[in-house]
């Protein structure tokens, strides 16, 4: 663990943001550029801060891979539901709803893909930063 004050104290400030900006990333890929990927890049260089400032121990105790094991069943699941339904591999469905303080809101079948593969992202690179870190030691 790192015992820097200043190291702790930025990285409790940068990785809230890193996510939030992570998140708007995320939600915007879906009409302009971003998305799944480079979401779950920028989630996981939040969490490659926050072992770099409050260690790997914590870290070491979770199963990362196993998130990228989710991911990739998210991502399955959402190529091969519209399959069963005689429509073409990732073909996708579009829902529609009106809120009255929001407006018209769109919601695309292809979000739970690009979940899938920030899932996917995430959990890969945080098994090969622990893994790493775990190799310094």
């Amino acid at each position: 663990m790192n015992n820097s004050p200043i190291l702790r104290t930025v990285v409790r400030v940068a990785v809230p943001i890193t996510i939030i900006v992570s998140l708007r990333i995320f939600f915007q890929g879906h009409s302009q550029p971003g998305g799944g990927f480079i979401a779950g890049v920028l989630v996981a260089a939040a969490g490659a801060m926050y072992l770099l400032g409050f260690g790997i121990e914590r870290a070491a105790r979770w199963a990362w891979w196993k998130i990228s094991v989710i991911g990739l069943l998210v991502s399955v699941f959402t190529g091969t539901v519209p399959l069963l339904l005689g429509r073409s591999f990732m073909d996708h469905a579009v829902w529609q709803r009106h809120l009255p303080v929001m407006g018209d809101i769109h919601l695309s079948s292809a979000i739970l893909f690009d979940v899938g593969v920030y899932l996917i992202v995430f959990g890969t690179l945080m098994t090969i930063f622990v893994e790493l870190g775990q190799e310094g030691r």
